[in-house]
């Protein structure tokens, strides 16, 4: 089976997202357990599954590219940015968590995260409308 170059260079681009993501989630785990071992025995879940919006987006990622579906160049880069919140968010709250204190502003990394998450999700319908079109 032979790919045209566009075709090659779109699975290279899911492929470098794929281990961008999968990269994070490892910095994120690596980060949250360097973090808790110097916080003097206390642990915050929010810390520790500061690594799982990256991983799923990494497994999302696999599962398209195994698909051979190409989501397109913004709903990547929109899937990316919404893991990075998520993480974000989720280990700003750990660090507050542990710190012994709350902050109302905290609640604003899911809602970020959740609106970038629908907007990659919009993204795609419109480029599936588009190629049925």
């Amino acid at each position: 089976m032979t790919l045209c170059t566009s075709a090659v260079e779109k699975r290279r681009q899911i492929t470098r997202h794929i281990r961008w993501n999968l990269g994070f989630a490892a910095f994120c785990g690596v980060f949250a357990a360097v973090y808790e071992h110097f916080s003097f025995g206390v642990y915050s879940g929010a810390m520790v599954f500061s690594f799982a919006a990256p991983l799923l987006t990494g497994i999302v990622l696999i599962i398209l590219r195994a698909l051979n579906r190409h989501p397109g160049t913004l709903v990547l880069q929109l899937l990316g940015c919404a893991a990075a919140t998520f993480a974000a968010g989720s280990i700003a709250a750990g660090v507050v968590e542990i710190y012994g204190t709350d902050n109302p502003l905290l609640k604003i990394y899911p809602a970020a995260g959740g609106i970038l998450l629908a907007a990659a999700g919009i993204a795609w319908a419109v480029r599936m409308q588009k190629e049925r079109a």
